[in-house]
């Protein structure tokens, strides 16, 4: 007998998505309140001002935009702007804005959002965290069929430390994208979630959080966000120790990218890693090699010099050691490679130690924990700590278990030759 619940998938209604709507305030006692912290002068109210005008635009129902404002605000507030010292890249968005005040019901939602992202970029080169944040959010309200704006806010949210607000738009970006069929938006959305979770710990959401973008990814044919979302997948799989199915992620992803990706370097550079924390310094020290002319910012230079130094001594090589030694070290000296210095000196540590150099083990060692400490860096720190209890007590470090030879070991050190080949013939352009 056919019940109700028999019914074909042409007759079900359609899954309807909900999610919370998104958060559009931090702290601040009074909405708008941080612009007037950062900017400041005239040009801080009238941004004030401004915002708190698209803001209310934006959340009213748009019959009931012409009574907003009054017949005389948009007049008004174009003579403030003429009368007003502002910087030069404020005058036409502000002055957008004040016609939005004089046209609330005819003013079209991508005019004031371009006004809004102007005035963002703005903020965002002056360095005016919360007036960048505060405007993209506005263009995004403005635009509330956009699920590439919701993505935006969620992104700046995110950079200036406001995790509750960041998920809360890209959740609103997914459920935006599925209504529109923008499924580049809804991959990265589930991305940005994940990389999220992976910063807090949370492994299995992250987990979950990148497997809905690479099957988005594959499903609407996307190459480049399926090699991001197989990479981001490595790095879980490699946090959670298992380092097999990293390495078929990261296999997948290399596949994904293709060859001339921007992204292959750091993807190779995290593979030789993963290899060289198994022990197999010889497969992974020339990938760390191919990699170095792909390196340009201080902070990867001076953490690929620190593996090349550490895989070098894991296979006895002294000579590259104690040359990439002398490279990190003047690397080190550079104010803007602080953030590398406490996992780096780690690294060379471990490399000095491995070949017996006991005096440059402990010294590398040092300077790991103390920046560590610096940094609250608990990882590092930890490791820095037993590692300095071994050279000081007993003069030796506990080798890294070599695994012994498996059928996938042929097919990691072929990985490892075509990725050596795709990295040179990239640096040869």
């Amino acid at each position: 007998m056919r019940t109700a619940r028999a019914k074909t998938a042409a007759q079900r209604e359609p899954r309807r998505w909900r999610t919370p709507p998104p958060l559009i305030r931090g702290s601040e006692s009074l909405e708008g309140m941080d612009i007037l912290r950062e900017v400041g002068s005239e040009a801080g109210v009238l941004l004030w001002q401004s915002y708190r005008n698209v803001m209310f635009w934006a959340t009213a129902e748009p019959e009931a935009r012409a009574k907003l404002f009054s017949a005389e605000a948009g007049r008004k507030r174009l003579a403030e702007i003429a009368a007003a010292r502002i910087p030069q890249d404020l005058v036409d968005p502000l002055t957008a804005i004040a016609g939005l005040l004089a046209a609330a019901d005819t003013t079209p939602g991508e005019t004031v959002a371009d006004a809004c992202i102007a005035i963002a970029r703005w903020a965002g080169e002056e360095r005016n965290g919360a007036a960048a944040l505060s405007f993209t959010q506005a263009a995004a309200l403005a635009m509330p069929r956009s699920a590439a704006m919701a993505l935006k806010v969620g992104q700046v949210a995110r950079e200036r430390g406001e995790v509750a607000r960041g998920e809360t738009w890209f959740r609103h970006a997914i459920m935006i994208s599925r209504q529109v069929g923008d499924w580049d938006t809804y991959a990265r959305a589930y991305l940005a979630l994940g990389n999220m979770a992976v910063k807090r710990g949370s492994f299995p959401v992250a987990h979950r959080m990148h497997i809905k973008a690479l099957r988005a990814a594959r499903r609407k044919g996307l190459p480049a966000l399926q090699g991001r979302a197989a990479h981001d997948l490595f790095v879980v799989a490699l946090e959670t120790g298992r380092h097999a199915q990293a390495e078929d992620y990261a296999k997948m992803a290399f596949r994904a990218y293709g060859p001339t990706d921007s992204r292959v370097p750091m993807l190779a550079h995290d593979v030789a890693y993963l290899w060289m924390e198994q022990g197999y310094f010889a497969r992974a020290l020339p990938v760390f090699e191919a990699v170095r002319p792909h390196f340009t910012v201080v902070t990867e230079r001076l953490s690929l010099v620190a593996n090349i130094a550490r895989a070098a001594g894991g296979i006895g090589d002294r000579e590259v050691f104690r040359k990439a030694w002398v490279e990190a070290s003047r690397l080190a000296k550079d104010p803007e490679a602080r953030a590398a210095i406490p996992g780096s000196m780690l690294d060379l540590a471990q490399g000095a130690a491995s070949l017996g150099e006991w005096d440059r083990a402990e010294q590398a060692a040092e300077q790991s924990l103390a920046a560590a400490r610096d940094q609250r860096q608990a990882k590092v720190m930890f490791s820095a700590e037993t590692l300095l209890d071994s050279i000081r007590n007993d003069r030796k470090i506990e080798r890294v278990r070599i695994e012994p030879p498996q059928h996938g070991a042929q097919d990691a050190d072929q990985f490892a030759a075509t990725m050596v080949r795709t990295l040179e013939m990239a640096s040869a352009r």
